[in-house]
This record gives C-alpha cells, structure tokens and sequence, in this order.
C-alpha cells in the first residue's frame, strides 16, 4: 500500500488525536508511504470523508475507540466498497481493537500499521447503520445511556459498575418479539446483547464460541438482572460461559429481528453510542472488509 489517509475528530478537546494523527504520518511517510491527514468537525462530515476516501486511497486509518471505528464503517457503507482500515485505540473499552488483537499502547499501534496482517471481517448492520461489536438494548442499555462522556474518561471501565449497581435497584423489563433462523418467540427480558466478537467490556474471553468473521451474530438474552443474579452471572461472564447460565437465552444467527411490545419506547445502543429505536432488524455482512492484526487469534 502507498497511500493512506488519517481521519481523525478534531474538535475541540480532542487536541491528543491531532499528535496522534502526526505521530502516525511521521512515522509511514518514513517508510515510503504517502499520507494525507484530514480532520473531521462531526460526525456527518467524518462519515462523508470515509466515504470519500475508498475512491483515491489504498487504506483508511481511524483514531479512537469502537465509535470511531462504527464512523469510518458507516462511510464504508455509505460509498459501497471499503479499502482496509487501520485502527489507533483511543477508547475507553476498545472492544473492537481488543478482539483483534491490535496493540492498544500507541506507539505499537502506530507500527501495527505497517506490520499488522489484513484480516477478512463481518460486519454487523441495522439499516443503513454498522455495528462493528455489540449492541444492548433493555437495562445493559439504560446503564450506558446514563454515563456521560467526562465520566468516562475520569473513571474509565469503572463507572460502568457503579452505574450498574445503582439500575439493580430498579425491576423495569420489556417484552419482546424475536425473530431468527426461521422461527419467532414473544419473551419478557431485562436485557438482550448482540455481539459480532469475543470482547465485550473489553474482555476477550467473554465468548470464545464467537469470532470477527464466523458470519454470525451472537445474542444473549437475560431473564433477569438481580443482585444475587448479578454474582451468578459475573462468574458466568469471567469463564466465558454465560451462555450456559439458566437465566440466559444465547443462540446464533445471521438476521435477528427484534419487536417492542412494550408500551414504552425502547432505544438500542450500537457499539456504546444510541441508534434507533425498535422495531429493527440485525443483519450481518460477512467478510466485509479487512482490518490489521499482529497475530493469529486461533
């Protein structure tokens, strides 16, 4: 590859992705390589440069966590076709870099660039929208839309649990309609998961079933989401056998159709930022596109 464009959020307080986005050129255009920096002011403008980017560029590279990634994917879908995606974490969680096993110390990161394998990899779409990890919907979604974005930053990981603990104390649950591999259920839950990787909060092992490019979507379902479930399920969680929980609903599938029945609204959440609310429908793209990785996973 000889040319490489970095797009990267350039607003304000986002000052560290400008070093960032330097670093990187300083570093390929020392190797050969041909590098045009372009800061993005939004959201809109960052997808349309994705966009734009597959006609006159041989690889993408995106500064940031999931999020950032989701951005550079909806300008993949936007024009069409894709060119690989290099990936600088920047993130809180980086899911995805994580399932991939993309250095998350930058410097590394900033190498894997050159010295990173291409892989084929899935991508996970509702509509017109990409989900590169995980969407929740139900509890798991309520807690993250109550976390704001500088708390993120000054506890990390953590505010997470604490936010949480607190949702324990609530009962709320929603009846859904599912659909999948040709049959339907009506079923109450108090939070549903949809994941394209094993990483989910960061840990890898979550499922080891499930991969970036095994052409399936993997959905866990949970019936209830107590205190004494809570330690039920964190042991679960921590071998990677949620699945076989008795609480938990787990099956695989390519499209996933989910209903609200619910007499409140329900909004999904799509790798950590609000999408659409229901009803929708989860498609998965098999070997979209290609990313970098440093080493074999399996």
């Amino acid at each position: 590859m000889q040319t490489y464009i970095i797009i990267y959020n350039g607003s304000a307080g986002k000052t560290d992705n400008e070093k960032l986005a330097q670093q990187a050129k300083q570093f390929l255009e020392s190797n050969g390589k041909t590098v045009t920096l372009c800061k993005t002011t939004s959201e809109d403008d960052a997808i349309s440069k994705a966009a734009a980017a597959v006609a006159n560029y041989d690889c993408l590279v995106t500064i940031g966590g999931d999020g950032s990634i989701n951005t550079a994917c909806s300008g993949f879908l936007k024009a069409g076709k894709t060119i690989p995606l290099g990936i600088i974490p920047g993130g809180t969680v980086n899911n995805f870099a994580r399932a991939l096993s993309i250095p998350l110390n930058t410097d590394d990161a900033i190498k894997n660039l050159l010295t990173g394998k291409p892989a084929e990899v899935d991508l996970g779409t509702v509509g017109n929208t990409p989900m590169i990890s995980s969407l929740t919907l139900g509890r798991l979604a309520d807690i993250a839309r109550n976390i704001k974005d500088d708390e993120k930053k000054r506890f990390g990981k953590a505010i997470y649990l604490v936010k949480g603990f607190k949702e324990l104390f609530t009962n709320r649950s929603y009846k859904l309609r599912i659909t999948a591999n040709g049959k339907t259920k009506t079923l109450r839950s108090q939070i549903l998961l949809i994941t394209t990787t094993n990483s989910v909060g960061g840990y890898v092992e979550f499922n080891p079933e499930a991969s970036y490019d095994d052409d399936h979507l993997h959905v866990f379902i949970l019936k209830k989401f107590t205190l004494p479930k809570l330690f039920a399920y964190g042991s679960y969680f921590l071998s990677g056998n949620l699945k076989d929980n008795s609480d938990v609903m787990y099956f695989k599938c390519k499209t996933l159709k989910i209903e609200n029945l619910s007499s409140r609204k329900i909004q999904a959440r799509i790798d950590g930022d609000p999408a659409t609310k229901l009803p929708i429908t989860v498609e998965t793209k098999a070997n979209f596109f290609k990313r970098y990785y440093t080493k074999p996973l399996r």
